[in-house]
């Protein structure tokens, strides 16, 4: 009987973080879902921003996506940082590889 190569597969650790301090955090398994989760709490924070701030969040919303998703399925990480006064609000998603447990012989 053959075995089954070992494939590497990834989770996404994504967290965001206000003035250094984290607010929120969230494992993902797959970049849409790490994108979804940076999308809800984007926004969420980013209806409370200036104007400037609050553009940036929607040129993000609107066209940077496909970049954070191509960045994610090429193993890289991605950052989205906004600036507002003394407030800088980060949001990092980060492939982790891993390697699944081999499966149980019967």
């Amino acid at each position: 009987m053959s075995e089954r190569p070992q494939t590497t597969q990834c989770v996404y650790y994504c967290e965001c973080y206000v003035n250094e301090r984290r607010i929120g955090i969230y494992d993902a398994y797959s970049p849409r879902e790490a994108l979804r989760w940076m999308r809800i709490s984007l926004m969420m924070i980013a209806t409370t921003l200036d104007e400037a701030p609050y553009r940036r969040a929607r040129t993000w919303l609107d066209h940077g996506q496909p970049a954070a998703a191509h960045d994610l399925e090429q193993g890289r990480p991605h950052t989205l940082t906004l600036k507002q006064r003394s407030t800088q609000a980060t949001w990092t998603v980060s492939p982790i590889p891993y390697a699944p447990a081999p499966e149980a012989r019967a």
